[in-house]
């Protein structure tokens, strides 16, 4: 148990880890595009499918769903509530900073731009939305669910499975085309950059420390 407050230095200090590989992957995304335009990108990816991909990714997409990360959140009151709390805070502020981005910027999404498109692939049988791309709402989630594993499991800092584990899930958003890759590069962004203000925020907090916040749910 933490006797006092995380400061900001000593919290990014913590989390350095997935803090530099998410710095080495947006700025790969970043030269990437001053390359290649969205639509560009978007028909790289599209351009390269595979029947157990389009399985695998229909599936594993879900992980960036809001009753994965909030079942995600149920399961830590094993573990103490204060975890509990911050992983539902945590999916509910993004998501509310992502939902105002994309009200904002009315994006279309791929499946508005390319719908009569013959060589855009999709997925049989799958829905696929037309508005409101920017960002993606998905990846702000599992993202901002990585922030908070990496924290509440300290042993897990320097292993890189919960970061390749969302970039995957963000990944899939433009394979199954909901999603152009920039939604993706800034849903990273948001669901990490809120995460991490939210953690140290909450260690500022008398009840984060309480005996209460502490304990978990013993069955």
């Amino acid at each position: 148990m933490q006797s006092s407050p995380l400061s900001f230095k000593q919290l990014l200090f913590d989390l350095r880890f997935v803090l530099f590989l998410l710095l080495l992957v947006e700025i790969f995304c970043g030269f990437i595009s001053l390359k290649y335009d969205q639509t560009e990108q978007f028909r790289i990816v599209n351009a390269f499918h595979y029947e157990w991909a389009d399985w695998f990714f229909r599936v594993f997409t879900n992980v960036g769903d809001g009753l994965f990360v909030v079942a995600a959140g149920v399961l830590l009151i094993f573990m103490r509530y204060k975890y509990a709390i911050l992983t539902t805070v945590s999916f509910l502020l993004s998501g509310l900073v992502a939902q105002i981005i994309k009200k904002s910027v009315k994006m279309p999404r791929p499946g508005s731009v390319f719908k009569d498109d013959p060589t855009w692939y999709t997925l049989p049988d799958y829905h696929i939305h037309g508005n409101y791309s920017f960002p993606s709402g998905h990846t702000t989630s599992i993202f901002a669910l990585m922030m908070v594993l990496y924290y509440v499991f300290p042993s897990q800092r320097s292993n890189p499975l919960f970061f390749i584990l969302a970039c995957l899930a963000g990944y899939s958003r433009v394979y199954l085309s909901q999603h152009w890759t920039g939604d993706v590069y800034v849903g990273a962004i948001v669901g990490s950059v809120v995460t991490l203000l939210l953690i140290y925020l909450f260690q500022q907090m008398k009840w984060y420390h309480s005996k209460w916040a502490n304990s978990k749910f013993r069955v």
